[in-house]
């Protein structure tokens, strides 16, 4: 009596054992294709802010300039960026980065993320940040479901930054979300590319935190 029953159980064994090679087989494949045809399926796809944006249309504002694209981990993250200026020159200026993958960014340690970069943007504009920062809520920010802000105080450092005529602090808003974008291939949740929109606010007051924010409201 007792054969049959090992019989079964050893066909039970051989055949989990065989799913989940099969299982494993197939996250293999799908890994290396992601790695290999990665890069080729992810597009570019820069935010901006249209001319007839209240600011721009007024010259309150002026851009875009430093338009820049860029590659990160071997193709898969496909960046662009764009910046703006208040007209004064000193008083103002916001960097819109827009980055692409088949990955949702805000699964991979996602705020980290963002502060690091925040970080390479403020030592590019040459800006010392100080502290650690905080992270704020406003509700009347007309933005896509799921937006987070974050931000420093900072102090400017010798070099030829946009702030190097001010000694003052500057504010440093950086307002971020995620949105999916189908180009890839319609109608498909294996390819669907996602979108991390990332604007960065450099700013000697209140109001020019305002005019830049009002001026993301309108990111395409």
């Amino acid at each position: 009596m007792e054969e049959p029953e090992l019989r079964v159980g050893g066909w039970e064994k051989e055949g989990r054992s065989r799913w989940l090679k099969r299982i494993f087989s197939l996250l293999m494949v799908f890994t290396l294709a992601f790695l290999l045809l990665g890069p080729s399926v992810i597009n570019y796809n820069p935010a901006y802010i249209p001319s007839n944006s209240l600011y721009l249309e007024n010259g309150t504002w002026n851009g875009p300039f430093d338009i820049n694209y860029s590659k990160e981990f071997a193709g898969h993250l496909k960046i662009s960026s764009v910046t703006y200026e208040s007209s004064d020159g000193k008083s103002g200026k916001l960097k819109i980065i827009s980055i692409s993958s088949l990955a949702n960014l805000e699964d991979v340690d996602f705020q980290n993320r963002i502060v690091d970069k925040v970080k390479e943007e403020a030592k590019n504009e040459k800006l010392q940040i100080q502290g650690n920062g905080k992270i704020l809520n406003d509700e009347d920010v007309k933005l896509p479901p799921g937006f987070k802000i974050y931000q420093w105080e900072s102090n400017t450092m010798q070099g030829n930054g946009f702030f190097k005529d001010t000694s003052e602090t500057i504010l440093i808003k950086a307002i971020v979300w995620n949105e999916k974008d189908q180009n890839i291939v319609a109608n498909s949740d294996v390819l669907r590319q996602y979108q991390t929109v990332l604007c960065i606010i450099f700013a000697i007051d209140g109001s020019s935190i305002t005019q830049a924010t009002k001026l993301i409201e309108d990111v395409i």
